[in-house]
C-alpha cells in the first residue's frame, strides 16, 4: 500500500472503489466519489484545500500541502489507471475498437457537416446576400412603377377631361343660334356636340373605373365634381 503523503489538516478522503474481485484498491485515500461527481467544482475543491490549512486571520499562504494533495491524487489516479489497462487488456480492446468506429463515424459527420456548411455559405454569399441587398431595391422600384402608373393614368384622364371642357364650350357657343340654325334648315350641331359630349364623359367614367386609385389623387376628385355638376346642367 502507498504510503499517504504529511497532509494534516486536508479534508478527510474516503475509499478507493473496489475492483473487479472485489477487494478495495490499493490507494485508500482518494476521494473517488468526490472527483466523479457530476456536481465536482474544481474551484470549490481547491478553496476547500485553501481554507484547510490556511485561516483569515493568517498573513501568509501556504499552498504547498494542497499542491501535494493535488499531485499524490494525480499519481495514484494514473497508477490505478495502468493497473486497470494492464490487468483488464481483453475486455477494454473490444471498447477501444468501438471506440475507434465512433471516431470514425464523428469524423465522416464532420467532414460532411464542412461541405454542408460550406455549401450554405456559398449559397448566403451568392444567393441570400445578393437578394437581400436587392429587396429594397426592388420595393423601390416597385413604388415607382406604381407612382408612374398613377401619373400616366392622370395625364390620359387630364386629356379626356380637357376635350369634355372642349365640347361643352363648342356646346355653349351654337346654344344662341340654334333657334335661326334650326329656322334656315342647317345640321343641328347641338345635337351632334351633345352625343360628343356624352361619349366623352363614358369614356371618362370608364378611365376611372379602371384606375379606382386615381380617386385618391385631389385634383382627380374636384374635376371629377365638376364634371358631373356640369353633365347635371
Amino acid at each position: 500500500m502507498t504510503s499517504q503523503p504529511a497532509t494534516s489538516g486536508l479534508p478527510p478522503a474516503t475509499s478507493f472503489p473496489q475492483t473487479s474481485d472485489n477487494h478495495p484498491a490499493e490507494d485508500e485515500y482518494i476521494d473517488y466519489a468526490l472527483f466523479t461527481s457530476p456536481d465536482f467544482s474544481p474551484i470549490a475543491f481547491c478553496n476547500s484545500l485553501v481554507l484547510a490549512t490556511t485561516t483569515a486571520a493568517d498573513t501568509e499562504i501556504d499552498l504547498a500541502p494542497a499542491e501535494q494533495r493535488v499531485m499524490f491524487d494525480l499519481e495514484e489516479v494514473e497508477k490505478l489507471l495502468h493497473k486497470e489497462t494492464t490487468q483488464n487488456h481483453a475486455t477494454l480492446l473490444p471498447h477501444a475498437a468501438k471506440i475507434n468506429q465512433v471516431s470514425n463515424i464523428l469524423a465522416t459527420t464532420q467532414s460532411s457537416l464542412s461541405s454542408v456548411t460550406a455549401s450554405f455559405q456559398r449559397l448566403e454569399n451568392e444567393v441570400l446576400k445578393p437578394y437581400n441587398v436587392a429587396l429594397p431595391i426592388y420595393s423601390a422600384l416597385t413604388k415607382l412603377h406604381a407612382t408612374a402608373n398613377l401619373l400616366r393614368a392622370v395625364t390620359w384622364f387630364m386629356y379626356l377631361v380637357r376635350q369634355f371642357q372642349g365640347i361643352q364650350t363648342q356646346l355653349a357657343q351654337l346654344k344662341p343660334a340654334t333657334s335661326a340654325a334650326a329656322a334656315e334648315g342647317r345640321p343641328n350641331d347641338a345635337a351632334r356636340l351633345s352625343v360628343r359630349a356624352a361619349r366623352s364623359f363614358a369614356e371618362i367614367s370608364r378611365h376611372l373605373g379602371n384606375f379606382p386609385r386615381l380617386r385618391s389623387v385631389r385634383v382627380v376628385t374636384d374635376i371629377e365634381n365638376g364634371i358631373v355638376n356640369v353633365n347635371r346642367k
